[in-house]
């Protein structure tokens, strides 16, 4: 690759390919960060369409709530400070089966403090949970995990393994090739 891999960029034109100009009903960002991609999921939504957005840090559900204000989406979304893993308990039981997309940008919030970050034991428990509320037939799974910091590597590996274990999906993995501590994009494609 002659540019660098840009993680997020790559994550959203992947998920744009895969529903072209179908709009879905339900969105999930498991890990909310500054909000960019709980925004970019609520451009392909329907018109009543929802955004279910979570992360433990009161920082970063603040920053997406003001980024949906400023949008004029606030209207469109749910956002909890809470972890991912939380996300089959508090998503309303009629959105179960039904969420189109799911997105997951692991490792911590850009500006802030850096020891706070995503665990390979909750990220799985969280994936485990997007995998039962995921649209089977026609649902999105988008996993962007970095390597770089520590327990990167091994929260990348977990995630590597539960995917390996995924049955009922197409999935596929995308790294930059010239080097081993790039991100790392991990997505599932539903389909009947």
């Amino acid at each position: 690759m002659g540019k660098a891999f840009s993680i997020v960029e790559r994550s959203h034109v992947e998920a744009k390919k895969f529903f072209g100009p179908r709009a879905i009903d339900c969105a999930v960002d498991a890990t909310l960060g500054g909000g960019g991609d709980a925004l970019f999921l609520a451009s392909m939504l329907s018109e009543g369409g929802r955004i279910f957005g979570f992360d433990v840090q009161e920082e970063a559900v603040a920053r997406s709530r003001a980024l949906f204000e400023k949008n004029g989406l606030l209207g469109k979304c749910t956002l909890f400070c809470s972890g991912h893993e939380n996300m089959s308990e508090l998503i309303p039981q009629k959105y179960r089966g039904k969420v189109g997309c799911v997105f997951f940008n692991l490792g911590w919030l850009p500006r802030s403090d850096k020891a706070c970050v995503t665990k390979p034991e909750t990220t799985i428990a969280a994936l485990e949970a997007a995998v039962g509320l995921i649209d089977k037939s026609f649902g999105y799974l988008s996993i962007a995990s970095y390597r770089g910091h520590a327990g990167g590597e091994e929260e990348c590996e977990a995630v590597r393994n539960f995917f390996s274990k995924i049955k009922t999906a197409r999935t596929e993995e995308m790294a930059s090739s010239d080097d081993p501590k790039s991100p790392v994009l991990f997505t599932a494609k539903f389909m009947i």
